[in-house]
């Protein structure tokens, strides 16, 4: 979450790993064989997402992207074939401007990556205690804004430290 930027592309190559391992184990729930497609989906989306690297953080910034707004665009009511127009569009539309921003997109995706991790760990700790998991659980269901508030400022705080050291350095991605 702090040094992303040093380590973005073994970070990118992880995050099309488990978007292979997600799409293989879908794939494969109904030939009952889900763990070998998830392996070798993971694996093969992991390796294509290697060489051509300054591309894939720039396609993977675009899919998080559309992502964010599919959450919108279901709100509108839209469904079927104008959603995936929509999404197809708006995937193009967020992979150019990741493309043109690719060292924001870096720190803003490694800072995402961490605050995820970082944030399943302590609810893991958290779930370790009975009342203070309760208590979580509780305020996360019943204000809407807990939980993105809690993935948020590891994220901004992230971003902002990351942002700060590469100025420091002068270092460019």
């Amino acid at each position: 979450m702090v040094f992303g930027w040093r380590m973005w592309k073994l970070c990118v190559v992880v995050s099309f790993g488990v978007i292979g391992a997600i799409v293989g184990a879908k794939l494969g729930e109904a030939s009952g064989d889900q763990i070998v497609f998830a392996v070798v989906g993971g694996g093969v989306l992991g390796l294509v997402s290697w060489w051509p690297v300054n591309v894939a953080v720039s396609v993977l910034g675009g899919l998080l992207g559309a992502a964010v707004l599919a959450g919108s665009f279901k709100g509108m009511g839209l469904t079927g074939p104008a959603m995936w127009c929509l999404g197809g569009v708006t995937v193009l539309g967020c992979t150019a401007i990741a493309y043109l921003n690719r060292q924001r997109v870096v720190v803003l995706l490694t800072a995402f990556m961490g605050s995820v991790l970082l944030m399943s760990g302590l609810a893991r700790l958290a779930m370790v205690s009975p009342a203070l998991f309760g208590s979580l659980r509780t305020m996360i269901s019943d204000y809407g804004i807990v939980l993105p508030f809690l993935l948020i400022v590891p994220v901004v705080m992230s971003s902002f430290y990351q942002i700060s050291e590469i100025h420091r350095l002068r270092a460019e991605l």
